[in-house]
């Protein structure tokens, strides 16, 4: 059986594929880090009001990641301006998005935590300037 070092949860946004393999690259996890892709990352788990099949998919993929390729890390990154979210618009201002995406992932983590307490889990917040160009907030 094959395994890895780390499982990244991570939005589908295309806009954030570049910063995203460069952030792989930085963090040595190219080629030793499964990737779990899907909109809103870690919302539908964090979110009361989601369908609950949305939340076991997220979490039946988390649990492939670690049965499958015994991953050690695991990390949980969000983006500003997310779609899935409403964008920034859906906000009253950077401070309350920023803030409810901490919330979200904080109660992704715990619950990821309850379920698999020997990973080290780490939080990250993805931002695009104005030039498209991607900069990472690590929450913890």
């Amino acid at each position: 059986m094959s395994h890895c070092k780390s499982l990244l949860v991570h939005c589908m946004d295309f806009r954030f594929m570049k910063g995203i393999r460069g952030f792989l690259d930085q963090n040595n996890l190219t080629g030793d880090c499964d990737l779990v892709s899907i909109a809103g990352a870690m919302k539908s788990v964090s979110d009361p009001d989601a369908p609950i099949s949305e939340k076991e998919f997220v979490l039946k993929q988390i649990g492939l990641s670690h049965d499958l390729h015994q991953i050690k890390h695991l990390i949980l990154m969000h983006h500003l301006d997310c779609g899935a979210y409403g964008g920034s618009s859906a906000f009253e201002s950077i401070e309350a998005e920023h803030e409810r995406h901490l919330a979200d992932l904080n109660k992704g983590r715990d619950i990821l935590k309850a379920k698999y307490p020997e990973l080290e889990i780490k939080l990250v917040l993805a931002k695009l300037d104005e030039n498209a160009d991607v900069s990472f907030e690590y929450l913890d």
